[in-house]
């Protein structure tokens, strides 16, 4: 098993809260959310009714509710009502939908698909969302990280993604207000966490800008154009093997390393995410609301603390890194180090071992970078 995902698979039981009735209130998860625009057009909902059509067909022996107006038992019944009553909703109608494996609104879902469309009088000023949420064991099983990349372009391609961001967050349950203060002191602890309980909240000033970077982060043509262009984004990332550049047809879709990880607030940052951050920073919503509405249950994001997690991957590379070291010079810094001159070259290093040279390399010089982690 690779360190990382073995890492991971030892503190995820950190990340679980259980409360006297054994209901799993918060639990560690893998999400992907996406923004788009016109959720009020019966293309858009077509294209939504499609994606919750494939998600009900895969994990069907997993769902057990949905929420359409009310909340109810989930059957084929009722979730074809629900997929006919959506498509004749006026423009003008906003509407919420949701399926998910808790049989309870106190109990984190392992499994979910939600959205929240907008209207058409509020025209190009507002944005949609579609959320899918999985157990982070997916990770385990056969292809798991491909299947759910499958799944992040699939998603991508179908409503047309402006923007995203896909990897490991705390999942609350549906009345998550409650569970805030749980969240906020996750993401506390671990940078890699995205906080995302309320992914409603930022449609309008979402316009423009995203949320900001994670395992993956998804970004459509003319956001990258900001930026200059897909070749400036490819040539920026071209010394890193630790980042994948994927396609999607509007866009790009931006893998930080390959398996995703929580980081830690006192220990390190996740080294290819501040790379991604420090090339998409400009995009980032510039004075973000609150992450957090108000809870009387503890201490939630305000204003301070959401600035500060929304800048918490502002590093320059060399502050989370060592200096790159070019081939028979002695190693600086015990641990994995990479060089994009051999595919597959990540490996340990001890402190003050030279580094060796790839001979006919179609890079030239051989650079080994450090790879994030001792």
């Amino acid at each position: 098993m690779d360190r990382l995902l073995k890492a991971l698979n030892e503190q995820a039981h950190n990340l679980t809260i259980e409360q006297s009735d054994a209901l799993p209130k918060v639990k560690l998860g893998l999400i992907a959310t996406l923004y788009f625009n016109e959720g009020y057009s019966l293309k858009k909902k077509n294209k939504i009714d499609e994606c919750f059509a494939k998600f009900y067909e895969e994990f069907e022996s997993q769902l057990k509710t949905m929420i359409y107006r009310r909340r109810k038992k989930l059957t084929k019944d009722n979730f074809t009502k629900a997929r006919e009553n959506i498509l004749q909703t006026d423009p003008d109608d906003q509407f919420s939908w949701f399926i998910g494996s808790s049989g309870s609104p106190d109990e984190a879902d392992s499994y979910s698909m939600s959205m929240l469309n907008s209207f058409e009088v509020h025209g190009d000023k507002k944005r949609s969302f579609i959320k899918i949420v999985l157990p982070w064991t997916y990770l385990n099983e056969e292809n798991g990280v491909e299947r759910f990349q499958d799944w992040i372009t699939y998603l991508c391609d179908q409503i047309g993604a402006e923007h995203g961001y896909a990897g490991l967050s705390s999942i609350l349950p549906y009345d998550y207000h409650s569970y805030m203060p749980t969240e906020y002191e996750l993401a506390q602890r671990y940078p890699g966490l995205q906080v995302d309980s309320m992914p409603h909240s930022s449609a309008r000033e979402l316009l423009g800008y995203i949320k900001g970077v994670n395992w993956f982060t998804i970004v459509e043509n003319d956001l990258i154009e900001r930026l200059g262009g897909e070749s400036t984004i490819r040539k920026s990332f071209s010394g890193r093997v630790d980042i994948n550049i994927l396609s999607y047809k509007k866009g790009l879709i931006v893998r930080a390393g390959e398996w995703p990880e929580l980081g830690s607030s006192e220990e390190y940052l996740p080294a290819a995410y501040v790379a991604a951050n420090n090339i998409f920073k400009p995009l980032r919503i510039p004075v973000p609301d609150q992450l957090h509405s108000y809870s009387p249950y503890g201490n939630c994001f305000e204003k301070e603390s959401t600035d500060k997690w929304y800048a918490r991957f502002d590093r320059n590379d060399d502050i989370t890194t060592p200096s790159r070291i070019e081939s028979n010079q002695s190693c600086t810094k015990e641990g994995y180090w990479f060089t994009p001159a051999k595919p597959n070259s990540r490996k340990y290093f001890k402190l003050g071992e030279l580094m060796p040279k790839i001979d006919n390399s179609d890079w030239g010089d051989t650079l080994w970078y450090w790879s994030g982690e001792d």
